[in-house]
């Protein structure tokens, strides 16, 4: 079986993730493969709601674990693997599909990377990421209202109903147990450089 070197990303809504891996990918071009498990999301209809009827996506139960322990094992054994992107609020139709190659470098990044026993144990290395909550709350309400069709009102709603339990429950509380803390404020402090260097020292091992 093929030797992968696995790197849990995890931590709140909108603390830079998603930035984070496209800084990765650009000082290590070829080298990376990203699994977000924002691409297994369960379909709307599956989903829990809330005591109000509202959606929460915010739980571990909303996503499709089957399909993602499925994807990752053959993503981990070098098998490449092919999804359709979930949208949240956008119409079905609006979704594509993507392919993953499977590469040395496998990031997985999501709120729950260490919820899922599947994941978590096959980390070779684990990243949180935190950031002051005025400025997360700030990046997640421009990123819902310009990409996920969300109102204002229903993104307040969110983060005081859902985020900020969720963020409680199932992220906070594995801070302790990762590998790497890094914050990311204005800019990601020198535990980037860090992270760098370990991806840096991994793949001039597994090229001799």
């Amino acid at each position: 079986m093929p030797k992968k070197f696995i790197i849990g990303i995890t931590g709140g809504s909108g603390v830079g993730k998603t930035t984070l891996i496209e800084l990765l990918r650009k000082e290590f071009p070829n080298k990376i493969t990203t699994f977000s498990l924002d691409n297994y999301y369960l379909p709307i209809e599956k989903q829990q709601r809330d005591e109000n009827g509202i959606v929460n996506f915010d739980l571990p139960t909303a996503l499709d674990t089957k399909r993602m322990a499925a994807d990752f094992l053959k993503l981990v054994e070098g098998q490449d693997i092919s999804f359709s992107t979930y949208n949240f609020n956008n119409p079905i139709g609006d979704r594509s599909d993507v392919s993953l190659v499977s590469k040395d470098i496998l990031l997985v990044e999501g709120l729950f990377v260490m919820c899922y026993p599947f994941l978590k144990q096959r980390l070779d290395y684990a990243v949180y990421l935190k950031m002051d909550p005025d400025l997360q709350f700030e990046r997640r309400l421009k990123r819902d209202l310009q990409e996920r069709n969300y109102s204002k009102e229903d993104i307040i709603y969110q983060w005081k109903h859902h985020v900020l339990p969720a963020y409680n429950n199932y992220v906070l509380p594995y801070i302790d147990e990762v590998d790497l803390i890094i914050t990311n404020n204005q800019s990601f402090d020198e535990n980037i450089n860090v992270l760098i260097d370990k991806i840096r020292n991994v793949l001039s091992v597994i090229s001799e």
